[in-house]
Formats: structure tokens, sequence, C-alpha cells
């Protein structure tokens, strides 16, 4: 498990009701900018923050389907052994990232592993969690995206509630404004940042916040599942409005996007991905982040697929469903590149009029592993 120590201090922060930004100046204030137009940004995959024993935070927990909870709670062991020692220098790792032009850190979503039993639990999970981060991360702004574990409990309604109350508290100072809603946006310099809440998407909110950032240099949507179908037979649908299968909304908001020539940096499947994708009349270039170090290996950088030719092929079996195929296919045509990898880190992505960069760090390494170039 982790540091005690660190721990204790962390959870008495968030009893206290602290998010470590008293003596930070919110984002949109720019208390850290040298410039509006060259800037860096930590990324941060899902963490499932979480620490043994599961009486901490998985106290009255239960689930209807044994076997769903069986499964849940082989994830608390997961997470309890990656958060002794390999999560923490990951999260030690991406705090060295920070430059003197870095303005915020985003992480993706299942900032906690959820699975709690009451909402006063989930809450406390939350602001744990949170202020970890913010701790290790020297008080950088740390804006975090709705995951379906962040959402996730015995009764899914009191996880909502306590989320909505988590990002209001939190975000809120982060970012500068008051944020009600799990879909929001906020601006650095010309750029927009559209988070869009992945499990229980405002159609509605999405739409008036691209109108409201119209004009913007750079669309970058933070979401926490994937745009476009992922290396995956059994789960490809689980995509924006592919899961609830409203086909006509989840090709209008894919057109939205890529009229704004957006860049979606996500998460949720565990590895990480470039996507390059032309079609609607646009582009949409999708960045995948993961930073669940579940084993050593995962920490190493190995390449596993790289090429349009690539995309929809990884997980593909001589009994793969026709209509996963028929999914990969809608998307085939329009791919121009591709990258795939299952390792866990943190990234750095580097943003100027000259283009996009990430720069990703597998596990704790010291140097960059790779660069992926967005733009």
């Amino acid at each position: 498990m982790m540091d005690r120590r660190k721990f204790l201090k962390v959870s008495a922060l968030s009893a206290a009701g602290l998010t470590l930004a008293d003596s930070l100046t919110p984002l949109a204030a720019g208390s850290r900018k040298p410039s509006d137009k060259t800037y860096s940004v930590v990324l941060l995959g899902d963490t499932h923050y979480d620490t043994a024993p599961d009486c901490v935070y998985h106290s009255g927990y239960s689930d209807p389907n044994p076997s769903r909870e069986a499964a849940h709670r082989k994830e608390f062991v997961r997470n309890a052994e990656m958060w002794a020692e390999r999560c923490p220098s990951l999260v030690r790792r991406a705090s060295r990232l920070v430059r003197e032009d870095t303005r915020l850190c985003l992480q993706m979503g299942d900032l906690i592993q959820g699975d709690t039993g009451s909402e006063t639990d989930h809450l406390r999970f939350l602001r744990d969690a949170y202020c970890y981060l913010k701790a290790s991360l020297g008080c950088l702004p740390l804006v975090t995206v709705a995951g379906n574990h962040d959402l996730r409990a015995a009764d899914d309604s009191f996880a909502v509630r306590a989320y909505s109350k988590f990002i209001k508290e939190r975000l809120s100072p982060e970012i500068g404004k008051e944020i009600e809603k799990t879909c929001f946006s906020f601006m650095v310099g010309k750029d927009a940042y559209i988070v869009i809440d992945f499990t229980y998407p405002d159609d509605a909110e999405i739409e008036k916040l691209f109108s409201e950032t119209a004009g913007a240099r750079y669309t970058f949507v933070i979401i926490h599942g994937p745009v476009f179908p992922y290396q995956s037979a059994k789960s490809n649908n689980w995509i924006l409005h592919g899961k609830d299968g409203n086909d006509a909304m989840r090709l209008h908001l894919r057109e939205l996007m890529a009229k704004r020539h957006a860049i979606v940096l996500c998460g949720h499947t565990h590895t990480t991905e470039l996507l390059d994708w032309y079609g609607d009349g646009g582009r949409i270039t999708q960045m995948t982040v993961n930073s669940v170090w579940h084993t050593p290996e995962a920490g190493e950088y190995k390449l596993v697929a790289e090429g349009a030719d690539r995309y929809g092929k990884v997980s593909e079996k001589p009994d793969t469903p026709e209509k996963v195929k028929k999914l990969y296919a809608e998307y085939a045509d329009g791919i121009r590149r591709f990258t795939f990898t299952r390792s866990a880190g943190s990234c750095l992505m580097t943003v100027s009029d000259k283009g996009v960069t990430v720069d990703f760090y597998a596990g704790a390494s010291e140097n960059a592993s790779t660069r992926f170039v967005l733009r």
C-alpha cells in the first residue's frame, strides 16, 4: 500500500476541505503563463487511486451481481498492489515534467476506483485522490473529467451526487469560474478545452460549449472514453454514444468535432494510442493516455502496432463478430495514422503556433520514451 504518512496527510487535507490551491491564482488568471501562445500541459490517464485494506474506501460495498462484484474486488487487489510503489513513482515522474511554461495538469477520468458503500465515502475517496495529485504536482492547476469509475458505487446515484459536489468545490477554484455541470469548458489563451462527461453526456450542453468557443486556435476535447472504436472485440462499441446505440447523436458529435479539427484527449482503455482520422469535412486526432501501471512490464515502452492498416486488427480473431468488423470499417477509410501500445506512464503536451506534440514517459523513465506529433 502507499506510504502511510503520505496517505494520512492527504486524508487530513481532504477532511479539512483543502485543495492546496489557496496560494495559487486560478488558471483563468494566468498565474504561470509566460505566453498564451506557447505552453505545456502535463497529462495523466486513468489513475484508479486506491489503497489496502478494502475497508478504507470500499466498506459497505456490494453488487447484486456476484460475478461482477468478484471482478471489482479483483480490481481492488490490483489497485492496492500498483499503488504500493509503481503509481506513486509514476506520479513523481509526472511532477518532474512541470516546466516554467506548464499551465495545468489534465487527468483523463477514473481518478478513483469507485465501488463505495456510501455517498460520504465516495466524496472522501475523490477528495483524497485529488489532494494526493495536487500535493505531488506542486499546486499546479489540476483538471479532471468524469470517468465511469468516478460515478460507480453500490448505488450509482449517490456516486453521481458526490462527484457533482466534488467538481463544484475543487475544479471551480482551479479554473476560476463556477463549475456546475460535468460538461464544461475553459480557455488557455486562444485554445478551447471542452470537457465532456462520457457516461452521462449532455448533448445540448456539448453543442453550446462548441458554439461558445468558436474561433479557438486549437480545440481540445477532454473525455474519459474514446470517440473512435478501440482495440477490443468485446468493448469496441464503448465510445461516445456507441454503447447506448444513439448513432444519430454519435455521428452528429463526431461531425461537430471534425469541423473544428478537434484534438481528443481521453483514457479508459488502459492503453496509449494515437489515431488521426479525416472525415465529416474535417479532422479528429485522438490521443489516449494510460497511467494504470498494473504490471511491472507496463512501465516499459513496447510498440504493439503502427500504421493505418493496423487499426481494428490488433484484437481481431477468426471468430470476431461481423458487427464488430462493421464498426471498425466505418472509420477505417479515414484513418491516416495509428499507433498502439499497452504501456503506462505520464505525458507532457507542448502547444504552440507550430503545432501540438506529446512526449510520453513510460513508467518512471527519466527520458521520453517516444514523441507523438498531434499537429
